[in-house]
């Protein structure tokens, strides 16, 4: 297939800067990163994209793999005019984080996986919920995403942001949510994370789904230069829920990586 090309969002920050992108989670938009790029806009340029099939980005009905998305990502940094950058992805995101410093570990100075996994052969597979997501549609997800995303409570504090995520995952397309699935599904970067050279900051959160600890573990431990923290209150977007903790760890990960 043609080489993918993201659809981003014009770079913002100290124009100056050394330049950071940061990839949602996937059924959240990009800017569910504003309040974090808020707060990094002193000292970086931050650039945020959506994921295809979401929130007016283009949709994507053909295989592709988590490997085409990280080259997209240095798509970016072409665009952008630099030699490198820094990259931290929520979810899916995260797992971008991983291949992108794997397979171009030239053109990022260090990346942050953030309450995500490193997938490997033989686990879980992810079919079935791709089946159910082209059989029922992406509202089949939507329904709990303020239980599987936030932490206890913050249905109330987070009410309108869960409603808006709600929504653009409802309104997502099928088939390409499902094609996202299918390449997390095939991805295999947790059999080869002693291979990435680069700075990785695995970030996990108190209430994550699953166990989220343990995974962002694994990956900091089996990278070569790995870091792992934890963030307090928050669910599996802990740039929506605790912006300023998220802020802080990237900013002190990405002063040592520069």
């Amino acid at each position: 297939m043609p080489a993918l090309n993201l659809y981003a969002n014009d770079p913002d920050g100290r124009a100056d800067g050394p330049l950071v992108i940061l990839g949602p989670a996937l059924g959240a938009p990009a800017s569910m990163w504003d309040k974090v790029a808020g707060l990094l806009a002193t000292d970086y340029r931050t650039q945020t994209f959506e994921h295809f099939g979401f929130n007016g980005a283009p949709v994507l009905h053909e295989p592709f793999s988590i490997s085409d998305i990280a080259d997209a990502v240095v798509r970016l940094i072409d665009d952008a005019g630099v030699d490198k950058a820094f990259y931290a992805g929520d979810s899916i995101s995260g797992a971008v984080a991983l291949e992108l410093a794997r397979r171009h570990p030239d053109r990022v100075s260090a990346v942050a996986s953030v309450c995500s996994v490193a997938r490997r052969i033989g686990d879980p597979s992810m079919a079935p919920l791709a089946a159910t997501v082209r059989a029922e549609g992406t509202a089949a997800r939507a329904g709990d995403i303020g239980d599987r995303w936030f932490a206890p409570g913050s249905q109330e504090t987070h009410s309108a942001e869960i409603a808006s995520l709600v929504e653009i995952l409802s309104g997502a397309d099928d088939e390409t949510y499902a094609r996202y699935l299918d390449a997390l599904d095939a991805h295999d970067v947790g059999d080869h994370l002693d291979e990435i050279t680069v700075p990785v900051l695995a970030v996990w959160s108190e209430f994550d789904t699953g166990d989220g600890h343990g995974k962002m573990r694994l990956i900091a431990e089996n990278v070569q230069r790995g870091t792992l923290v934890g963030i307090d209150g928050a669910g599996h977007t802990p740039p929506l829920e605790q912006p300023e903790a998220v802020a802080a760890a990237l900013r002190s990960h990405f002063n040592a990586g520069a």
